[in-house]
């Protein structure tokens, strides 16, 4: 085979109609931050330095700065800043900057997805796999964000209803995952599955995962799903130990509905959505999934690398026998 001239580019093969390639991140105009809102984990008065130390650094530079109410009550005190609660973000300010690790930003995020607010994590839990920066980078890495110089990305974010006959007995947002699951029991459950209204299998399993890409990184990829790079517009559906040789998890389109039976069971099941809640099912209950009309908006440094920090904090593809 001949070599390719120097400079030549791979042939590009155009776009159906319609369709455009969709970029893992997307770099907005630079347009600098108004207005921040910040937010902790909640429950956990060991953040209150580090909120403080954002505090006088947004402060330091003159931008109006609001304390999340829910996170003021948890310390103890408002730091001497205004007050803001989630249903006020949208008209009020145009940056939530969490402090925190997963959990937190994905409790912000289901509670700004509505309102399109972007997020910027600050790590200060364990893993941080979501969270770009630490509290000790602040000062450098946060100026050039801060001025407009970013990455955003536009997560999927997943509806789920639970009906119990005709009646809706709960509703609520999920980033990483909805999860029907065994509950506190020994004995497996049985689920009955179905992709837009077409039947798919009915499988006996410790529970099932509904994943996003952002989740794909989550509990899925710990009961051995694949890695979704974040704004591929697939959803994963994940068996927690099927009772068969052949299950496997299943990628699919983000635009299909997911209707999922609790059809046996001889323990209170339970529906379980980012792991923040545990919703008991009973017989017959069904779990309809499908991806909100919303968008959980995270913005990272202009030199993010989603490869570099799944070989960093994941250590993938990390030859065997390094140190």
């Amino acid at each position: 085979m001949a070599p390719r001239p120097k400079g030549e580019t791979a042939q590009k093969w155009p776009q159906p109609l319609g369709v455009s390639p969709a970029p893992m991140y997307a770099t907005p105009m630079a347009k600098p931050f108004q207005r921040v809102l910040l937010i902790s984990k909640y429950r956990d008065p060991s953040v209150l330095p580090g909120l403080q130390s954002l505090r006088d650094f947004l402060l330091g530079r003159g931008l109006p700065t609001f304390l999340e109410t829910q996170c003021a009550a948890d310390i103890g005190g408002d730091l001497g800043l205004p007050l803001l609660s989630f249903a006020e973000v949208n008209a009020d300010c145009d940056l939530v900057i969490a402090l925190g690790g997963d959990g937190t930003l994905l409790g912000t995020a289901r509670q700004t997805a509505r309102s399109g607010v972007p997020i910027l994590g600050i790590n200060q839990g364990r893993l941080g796999f979501l969270a770009d920066l630490s509290i000790e980078q602040i000062g450098e890495a946060l100026p050039p964000i801060l001025e407009g110089h970013y990455q955003q990305d536009l997560r999927s974010v997943l509806h789920a209803e639970l009906w119990r006959g005709q009646d809706r007995a709960y509703s609520g947002l999920a980033i990483n995952e909805v999860f029907i699951h065994k509950g506190s029991g020994e004995s497996m459950i049985e689920l009955r599955v179905q992709i837009d209204d077409r039947f798919v299998y009915t499988q006996r399993a410790d529970g099932l995962i509904i994943a996003t890409p952002t989740g794909s990184t989550a509990y899925a990829m710990s009961a051995g799903g694949p890695i979704l790079t974040p704004t591929l517009a697939a959803l994963l559906l994940v068996p927690i130990c099927p009772h068969t040789l052949t299950a496997r998890p299943l990628v699919v389109a983000d635009t299909v509905e997911i209707r999922v039976r609790l059809t046996a069971s001889r323990q209170p099941a339970a529906l379980s959505l980012d792991s923040h809640c545990s919703i008991p099912l009973e017989i017959n209950d069904e779990i309809v999934i499908h991806r909100a009309p919303c968008f959980a908006r995270f913005i990272h440094p202009e030199e993010e690398n989603f490869f570099q920090i799944l070989r960093s904090k994941l250590h993938w593809a990390e030859p065997p026998g390094e140190d």
